[in-house]
């Protein structure tokens, strides 16, 4: 059977990848961040899945562990293999905020992990893949397609992740690799990096980093209003993340996968994203204006 390595597998979409391949026969790689510091999604994949499932500790900011990774999988490879069937880079991370609010560190952050990460680890491992005349398949975001105001880092990183795909895609065709990107929707429940707790620390160093002219631009009021605002708008997504996982498994298990698949959390989702793309962004700006607005400090003072 084939052998495929994911990264992400600590919670959401790459758990629930690893956990179906495995189900379905596959020798299994499931990169975890916390996988040697006794990470739950890492134990509980290795209580629940086969033997045929390894846990692989790897965090995909950092060059020496993703080397290490790529080492642990050419040691377990089954004898007579020719190399790794198929790579899903899917660990991510999150980071809400205007665009004035965000450090430089969290913008350097979530590029090193989406952008950086899926670079990095997809090098590792390529010459691995093009032996198998493998695939890879990364995980993008309609953010990467449409950007959002309070998500402005996040859309840039997933925005490279979209041309790194699209670049790599032409230049692998040559030896017979295929690359795939899944941009799912509304799905932020479906996964971790938007818990309350988690959501709370990220809005806490927002705020706790803002410089102190930006702060008193906007002011706290408008700052509480839209952190609450996009609280709320979170909370109305889907906290189902099966038809990613079946997008996922489709892209590493089908002989002729597409080269994307758009996941809509529901069928109204799904037709938003997919009108967005044609039509005039006087339009399409329309739909990122909320019903209730706040007005910054600054210009409550000047009005």
């Amino acid at each position: 059977m084939f052998d495929f390595i994911t990264t992400g597998c600590d919670s959401g979409f790459g758990f629930g990848l690893a956990k179906r391949l495995d189900s379905l026969g596959f020798t299994v790689f499931a990169g975890c961040l916390l996988a040697d510091s006794g990470g739950e999604g890492a134990k509980k994949l290795r209580a629940e899945c086969s033997s045929r499932l390894s846990t692989v500790q790897i965090d995909v900011t950092d060059d020496g562990q993703v080397k290490a990774a790529v080492q642990q999988v050419e040691d377990r490879l089954p004898i007579g293999s020719k190399g790794l069937y198929a790579l899903v880079n899917n660990a991510g991370v999150w980071q809400p905020g205007e665009i004035e609010w965000v450090s430089i560190a969290a913008y350097r952050r979530v590029m090193d992990v989406h952008a950086f990460g899926t670079v990095r680890v997809t090098k590792a491992l390529l010459p691995l893949i093009r032996r198998a005349k493998g695939r890879v398949v990364n995980i993008s975001s309609v953010g990467g397609l449409h950007a959002a105001p309070m998500a402005g880092a996040y859309c840039m990183a997933k925005a490279a992740v979209e041309f790194f795909s699209d670049a790599l895609r032409h230049e692998m065709h040559k030896w017979g690799v295929k690359v795939v990107i899944v941009e799912p929707g509304n799905f932020g429940p479906s996964t971790n990096s938007v818990l309350p707790n988690v959501y709370k620390q990220y809005i806490e160093n927002v705020r706790n980093n803002m410089e102190k002219a930006v702060k008193e631009d906007y002011g706290m009021g408008y700052f509480d209003f839209k952190t609450k605002q996009l609280r709320a708008w979170i909370d109305c997504q889907s906290k189902d993340p099966t038809p990613v996982v079946d997008a996922m498994s489709e892209a590493v298990t089908l002989t002729d996968p597409s080269h994307r698949y758009l996941v809509g959390a529901d069928l109204e989702d799904y037709i938003t994203w997919m009108w967005l793309e044609y039509f005039p962004t006087r339009w399409t700006d329309s739909t990122e204006k909320a019903e209730k607005e706040a007005v910054p400090a600054m210009l409550q003072a000047i009005n």
